[in-house]
């Protein structure tokens, strides 16, 4: 088993919270995971991406230049990563704030739409993080929840419940 996910946004949406949170569950099921988050020099606002990568055997690095998922938030990672997909590569695209190229077949997912709906905008990175849950069930949607759990349990129930909720928004998106 081999799954290389590029998580690839703007500063502030949540990119490198989503990368760290998928790859601390998928630790628990899967022998080898990398994880490798990369920032710009504006952090807010800036790019932000990082490199998951799940293997049954040992990991050579953690980036890796052919992909088999991407998770694409904002219309610059859409214009900087989509010339590199190879055949294959499940694409998911915010597709309120970004379009992809009718060339590919990408999945078009609504998240900032959807997380505004739930009353929180920030909430979109869990919505396209359910959307990847669903399609490649790689880990279990309940292990993704406890993750989410413990990564809010200091922050309080309210911001672990709208997460929460709007993974599972993901899940059925």
């Amino acid at each position: 088993m081999l799954e290389r996910l590029l998580i690839a946004g703007s500063g502030g949406q949540g990119i490198v919270l989503i990368g760290r949170l998928f790859a601390s569950t998928a630790v628990r099921n899967i022998p080898c995971v990398t994880f490798f988050p990369a920032y710009g020099a504006e952090v807010r606002g800036g790019t932000s991406d990082c490199h998951v990568v799940l293997s049954s055997d040992e990991i050579a690095s953690p980036l890796s230049e052919r992909l088999d998922s991407m998770i694409l938030m904002n219309q610059a990672s859409v214009d900087k990563f989509l010339p590199a997909v190879t055949k294959g590569c499940l694409i998911l695209i915010n597709s309120s704030m970004c379009k992809a190229p009718a060339r590919l077949p990408a999945v078009a997912v609504p998240a900032t739409e959807l997380a505004n709906q739930l009353g929180n905008t920030q909430t979109a990175n869990f919505i396209m993080l359910g959307a990847y849950v669903a399609r490649k069930r790689l880990v279990a949607p309940e292990d993704v929840e406890k993750g989410i759990a413990e990564a809010f349990s200091m922050k309080g129930q309210a911001l672990t419940d709208i997460n929460t909720k709007a993974f599972r928004i993901g899940l059925e998106s």
